[in-house]
């Protein structure tokens, strides 16, 4: 009985065929052995001190030794305007949230806390009834530029020979114009929570009157003004110091 024998051409074949597959292989497990499937040497010698973040760092925090680090990037994967040295990044203030891992770049960063920006507000929370007022304030207006954000104030008016507290309790919704700092620090105006009513008798203040706005403690926000009776005259006075 005669044996059929292969052709030597498909063994041959065969054996290309293992070797394509290995060599298929090799090659992929290369790939997957270095950064983003590269050849290995992509990005070159990671030589380039940028400063980091070691921790999620909030809007207006000023930053310390503690929240950043230096890491070293190859010259092609350096983030640009990062700050290489911590010295050049601590007593800063970060101008927007800050996220582990985050390279520090200057625009970023500012000076000092009066620089940061307010977050953007689509609008002012204002309570159905009420209504919001800029009325204008300044160092000796204002109480020396302490006035800030969520703090309450009392108004004395002095009209004619008489002075007397004609406002208590008014909320600060902002220091400054829209888009400005909002923070405590002399500023030209305050944005105050006021009823129409209210509003209609600060304006009538405004023009005819000189006033100074007193700053309330953080205890009495809620507790009721003290009644000062018929406020101060010269008759008053005499009477409350001895004067004659």
């Amino acid at each position: 009985m005669a044996t059929e024998v292969k052709p030597k051409s498909n063994r041959i074949l065969l054996i290309f065929g293992i070797f394509l597959a290995a060599l298929a292989f090799g090659l992929n497990l290369l790939l997957a052995r270095t950064p983003s499937g590269g050849a290995g040497f992509v990005g070159g010698p990671k030589n380039v001190p940028v400063v980091v973040a070691l921790k999620d760092i909030p809007g207006s925090t000023e930053i310390t030794t503690d929240m950043v680090t230096v890491q070293n990037f190859s010259t092609d994967q350096a983030p640009p305007f990062a700050f290489r040295a911590k010295d050049n990044v601590v007593g800063k203030f970060a101008n927007v949230p800050i996220h582990l891992g985050q390279a520090l770049s200057d625009n970023l960063l500012v000076n000092t806390a009066q620089d940061v920006q307010a977050p953007k507000q689509a609008y002012l929370s204002i309570p159905s009834g009420m209504v919001a007022m800029q009325i204008p304030t300044g160092e000796l207006v204002g109480a020396g530029g302490y006035i800030q954000p969520d703090d309450r104030i009392d108004v004395i008016v002095t009209l004619g020979s008489t002075t007397k507290t004609a406002f208590s309790n008014l909320h600060v919704l902002r220091v400054g114009p829209a888009g400005g700092t909002n923070a405590r620090g002399i500023s030209s105006s305050l944005t105050v929570l006021v009823t129409l009513k209210q509003a209609e008798d600060l304006k009538y203040l405004i023009d005819n009157t000189s006033y100074k706005y007193v700053l309330e403690s953080i205890k009495d926000y809620d507790v009721p003004a003290p009644d000062t009776g018929g406020g101060t005259d010269v008759n008053s006075f005499k009477a409350t110091y001895h004067l004659h």
